[in-house]
Protein backbone atom coordinates (compact mmCIF):
# COMPACT_ATOMS: atom_id res chain seq x y z
CA UNK A 1 0.00 0.00 0.00
CA UNK A 2 1.58 3.38 -0.76
CA UNK A 3 0.38 6.45 0.93
CA UNK A 4 1.08 9.95 -1.95
CA UNK A 5 3.39 12.53 1.22
CA UNK A 6 2.92 15.91 -1.20
CA UNK A 7 -0.64 15.14 -2.54
CA UNK A 8 0.34 16.05 -5.79
CA UNK A 9 -2.69 16.72 -8.49
CA UNK A 10 -0.24 18.08 -11.73
CA UNK A 11 1.79 15.56 -13.34
CA UNK A 12 5.04 18.12 -13.16
CA UNK A 13 5.03 18.31 -9.48
CA UNK A 14 7.79 16.07 -7.36
CA UNK A 15 6.04 13.71 -5.43
CA UNK A 16 7.05 11.16 -3.08
CA UNK A 17 5.08 7.45 -2.34
CA UNK A 18 5.83 6.28 1.29
CA UNK A 19 5.11 2.35 1.01
CA UNK A 20 3.66 0.33 4.03
CA UNK A 21 3.21 -3.21 4.96
CA UNK A 22 0.28 -5.33 5.34
CA UNK A 23 0.21 -4.35 9.07
CA UNK A 24 0.08 -1.21 8.27
CA UNK A 25 4.40 -0.34 9.23
CA UNK A 26 6.73 1.72 6.86
CA UNK A 27 8.44 -0.97 4.78
CA UNK A 28 11.92 1.36 5.50
CA UNK A 29 12.53 4.43 7.13
CA UNK A 30 11.96 7.53 5.04
CA UNK A 31 13.18 11.59 5.39
CA UNK A 32 11.02 13.79 5.15
CA UNK A 33 10.57 17.43 6.04
CA UNK A 34 8.51 18.55 8.84
CA UNK A 35 5.49 19.69 6.50
CA UNK A 36 5.67 16.20 4.51
CA UNK A 37 5.93 14.49 7.89
CA UNK A 38 2.93 16.70 8.81
CA UNK A 39 0.66 16.10 5.51
CA UNK A 40 1.29 12.58 5.60
CA UNK A 41 0.83 11.53 9.35
CA UNK A 42 -1.32 14.93 10.62
CA UNK A 43 -4.48 13.17 9.29
CA UNK A 44 -7.13 14.13 11.83
CA UNK A 45 -7.47 16.04 14.87
CA UNK A 46 -5.73 13.34 17.72
CA UNK A 47 -2.39 12.96 15.29
CA UNK A 48 -2.19 16.96 14.87
CA UNK A 49 -2.43 17.20 18.33
CA UNK A 50 0.80 14.66 18.97
CA UNK A 51 2.42 16.70 16.30
CA UNK A 52 2.00 20.00 18.01
CA UNK A 53 3.22 18.58 21.40
CA UNK A 54 6.48 17.01 19.68
CA UNK A 55 7.16 20.33 18.32
CA UNK A 56 7.75 21.73 21.83
CA UNK A 57 10.53 18.85 22.41
CA UNK A 58 11.82 19.90 19.03
CA UNK A 59 12.56 22.91 19.57
CA UNK A 60 13.91 22.13 22.98
CA UNK A 61 16.81 19.79 21.41
CA UNK A 62 17.35 21.50 18.37
CA UNK A 63 18.40 24.32 20.81
CA UNK A 64 21.15 22.43 22.35
CA UNK A 65 22.29 21.04 18.92
CA UNK A 66 20.31 18.39 18.36
CA UNK A 67 20.01 17.71 14.16
CA UNK A 68 17.77 14.61 13.65
CA UNK A 69 14.95 13.07 15.47
CA UNK A 70 13.24 9.53 14.77
CA UNK A 71 9.80 9.04 15.03
CA UNK A 72 7.99 5.71 15.36
CA UNK A 73 5.86 3.42 16.61
CA UNK A 74 1.79 3.28 15.82
CA UNK A 75 2.51 6.83 14.65
CA UNK A 76 4.70 5.94 11.88
CA UNK A 77 1.91 3.60 10.64
CA UNK A 78 -1.43 4.10 8.74
CA UNK A 79 -3.08 3.36 12.50
CA UNK A 80 -5.60 6.12 12.24
CA UNK A 81 -5.10 7.00 16.02
CA UNK A 82 -2.11 6.58 18.16
CA UNK A 83 -1.97 6.33 21.35
CA UNK A 84 1.18 8.46 21.87
CA UNK A 85 4.02 9.73 19.40
CA UNK A 86 7.63 7.68 19.86
CA UNK A 87 10.37 10.54 19.24
CA UNK A 88 13.91 9.08 19.58
CA UNK A 89 16.30 12.15 19.25
CA UNK A 90 20.10 11.85 17.97
CA UNK A 91 21.96 13.44 21.11
CA UNK A 92 24.94 12.61 19.73
CA UNK A 93 25.73 16.22 18.65
CA UNK A 94 24.00 17.77 21.77
CA UNK A 95 25.03 19.99 24.28
CA UNK A 96 24.18 18.04 27.11
CA UNK A 97 24.98 21.13 29.45
CA UNK A 98 23.13 23.11 28.34
CA UNK A 99 19.54 20.39 27.71
CA UNK A 100 20.10 19.84 31.57
CA UNK A 101 19.20 23.69 32.22
CA UNK A 102 16.55 23.14 29.31
CA UNK A 103 14.99 20.30 29.87
CA UNK A 104 16.26 18.59 33.41
CA UNK A 105 12.80 16.42 33.15
CA UNK A 106 14.86 14.70 30.43
CA UNK A 107 17.54 13.55 32.99
CA UNK A 108 14.91 12.11 35.24
CA UNK A 109 13.57 8.98 34.43
CA UNK A 110 10.06 9.58 36.47
CA UNK A 111 9.38 12.63 34.90
CA UNK A 112 9.91 11.42 31.25
CA UNK A 113 7.38 8.64 32.32
CA UNK A 114 4.94 11.74 33.59
CA UNK A 115 5.20 13.33 30.09
CA UNK A 116 4.43 10.02 28.28
CA UNK A 117 1.43 9.61 30.14
CA UNK A 118 0.34 13.04 30.52
CA UNK A 119 0.99 14.50 27.21
CA UNK A 120 1.03 10.66 24.74
CA UNK A 121 5.14 11.80 23.90
CA UNK A 122 7.02 9.04 24.28
CA UNK A 123 10.78 10.66 24.45
CA UNK A 124 13.88 8.38 23.67
CA UNK A 125 17.71 8.68 22.42
CA UNK A 126 19.98 7.32 20.69
CA UNK A 127 24.25 8.41 19.93
CA UNK A 128 26.89 6.72 18.21
CA UNK A 129 27.08 4.13 21.27
CA UNK A 130 23.35 4.02 22.46
CA UNK A 131 21.15 2.34 19.55
CA UNK A 132 19.57 0.03 21.39
CA UNK A 133 15.96 2.35 21.99
CA UNK A 134 16.16 2.91 18.17
CA UNK A 135 16.48 -0.22 17.15
CA UNK A 136 13.83 -1.03 19.49
CA UNK A 137 11.44 1.15 17.37
CA UNK A 138 12.78 -0.71 14.25
CA UNK A 139 10.47 -3.56 14.88
CA UNK A 140 7.17 -4.05 16.05
CA UNK A 141 5.75 -6.25 19.19
CA UNK A 142 6.22 -9.69 16.90
CA UNK A 143 9.59 -8.79 15.89
CA UNK A 144 9.19 -7.85 12.55
CA UNK A 145 11.10 -4.85 10.91
CA UNK A 146 9.69 -1.70 10.33
CA UNK A 147 10.81 1.71 8.99
CA UNK A 148 10.82 5.39 11.07
CA UNK A 149 10.41 8.53 9.61
CA UNK A 150 13.59 10.63 10.24
CA UNK A 151 13.37 14.31 10.66
CA UNK A 152 16.52 17.10 10.40
CA UNK A 153 15.35 19.54 13.05
CA UNK A 154 15.31 22.74 12.31
CA UNK A 155 16.82 25.72 14.15
CA UNK A 156 14.54 28.53 16.11
CA UNK A 157 10.40 28.46 15.56
CA UNK A 158 9.75 27.75 12.48
CA UNK A 159 7.70 24.96 12.78
CA UNK A 160 4.59 25.85 10.43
Amino acid sequence: MARDVLGCKQPNQSCMKMNFDSRGNLYQTVELTFKQFRKAFGINAGRLNKIDTAITFFKIFSSCGCKTVYIGGSFASTKENPADIDLCFDITPVDLEKLKKKFPEFFDFNKIGEIRKHKACHILFCDTKTTYLLEMLEADRDGNSKGLVKLRLKEGDDYD
